[in-house]
């Protein structure tokens, strides 16, 4: 009888204590992943449709639907669960509600956990007929005869989104108000276009000569063109002359600009965050003056007396607001702060408008009435 060497026995305890660390490091590696990250548009429009679920891991996920407010089962998956990086199918049955819907998306890959929260736009019903979808940031009243109110659409990753809304009066030459959702997938690499235009919604005749500018006033946007980036289409929209108001250069220049620059910060920490900015001539019951500026076409353009922003915003499928309210005059270049805030409900009453109408009656007043600085940081 033979008997193997030493050194076959050494070898083969050494072979069988590296298979079985491979072994082990190869479960460790499956059962904790090195990352989990999941993308999708947080905003979805109320029509019965599908959008892509992006997950990018090196382990086992599985996904759950909670469902926050409004019904359940509104929102299907391709598949919910799978190991490595996958590209998924939401699907979402029509919201016919006039309230929004919220849900979260919760992948689960181990311990590691991303969380997206979704929230569906509603409709309005009017006489029985389902209207064009109705959105969050979109005011309520404060039109006259010579206005007009529409929306721009830009297409993002294939799919066709706003970009903004305005009421625009056509004889004072100015919008009362301009609406949008803020969100990051706005946000790109796209430089300031400075395509300055008229917009192709309104007649010429209606519209101020902002090719040059008016003396004494900056071209001051209402959406800032830092706030559409994501492409050349959605910045050049921002330049369109129905967006542009005679603005000081003192407070476009200084503390406007500031609070531009806190918006967008307040944005990428929001879910999404849903923007009005206004300009006004009169407060409600108000004699207040109101002058003209001239274009180089000796068209008359009404100088807003005041300015506002309105802010809404959707974190985990709570909502809370705050407003800001301005005289159009020098602040300074400092940002603005608690000073110049207001609850949204102060700044209706000065402007005859209603804010975030289709929220739940009690979610809408608890947003707008309670008004926190401190939660914005201010």
């Amino acid at each position: 009888m033979k008997f193997l060497s030493l050194s076959f026995w050494r070898f083969s305890v050494v072979l069988f204590f590296t298979v079985l660390f491979l072994s082990c490091s190869k479960d460790s590696k499956t059962e904790t992943p090195t990352e989990l990250t999941a993308e999708t548009n947080a905003l979805i429009a109320n029509s019965a449709a599908n959008q892509f679920l992006t997950i990018k891991t090196d382990g086992q996920w599985k996904i759950a639907v909670n469902y926050v407010t409004g019904t359940s089962g509104w929102i299907s998956l391709s598949s919910t669960s799978g190991t490595g990086n996958a590209n998924l199918i939401l699907q979402f049955t029509q919201n016919t509600a006039p309230e929004i819907r919220v849900a979260e998306i919760v992948v689960t890959a181990s311990e590691k956990i991303v969380k997206i929260p979704l929230t569906q736009e509603a409709l309005v019903i009017i006489g029985g007929r389902t209207t064009n979808p109705a959105w969050v940031e979109i005011p309520q009243g404060g039109s006259n005869a010579d206005c007009v109110t529409f929306s721009h659409e830009i297409t993002i990753g294939y799919k066709t989104v706003r970009n903004y809304s305005m009421m625009y009066d056509k004889k004072e030459k100015i919008a009362y108000w301009v609406a949008y959702p803020h969100h990051p997938s706005y946000i790109g690499s796209t430089g300031r276009t400075d395509n300055w235009q008229p917009d192709p919604m309104v007649a010429t005749v209606s519209q101020p000569n902002y090719f040059s500018g008016i003396t004494g006033y900056d071209r001051g946007h209402q959406i800032p063109s830092a706030d559409r980036t994501v492409s050349n289409a959605a910045n050049s929209q921002t330049f369109y002359f129905t967006n542009m108001t005679p603005q000081l250069s003192v407070f476009n220049g200084q503390m406007w600009a500031s609070l531009e620059g806190q918006v967008r910060n307040w944005m990428a920490a929001s879910d999404t965050l849903y923007v009005v900015t206004g300009a006004v001539l009169k407060t409600v019951n108000g004699n207040e003056t109101v002058n003209y500026a001239t274009d180089s076409k000796g068209t008359k353009v009404a100088v807003p007396n005041y300015y506002y922003k309105v802010l809404l915003r959707l974190k985990t499928g709570k909502y809370d607001a705050i407003g800001f309210w301005f005289e159009h005059k020098s602040y300074g270049s400092g940002q603005a702060t608690s000073t110049v805030a207001k609850s949204v409900r102060q700044i209706e009453a000065l402007t005859g408008l209603n804010f975030f109408a289709i929220l739940p009656k009690a979610t809408q007043d608890d947003a707008e009435t309670t008004m926190t600085p401190s939660a914005w940081g201010l």
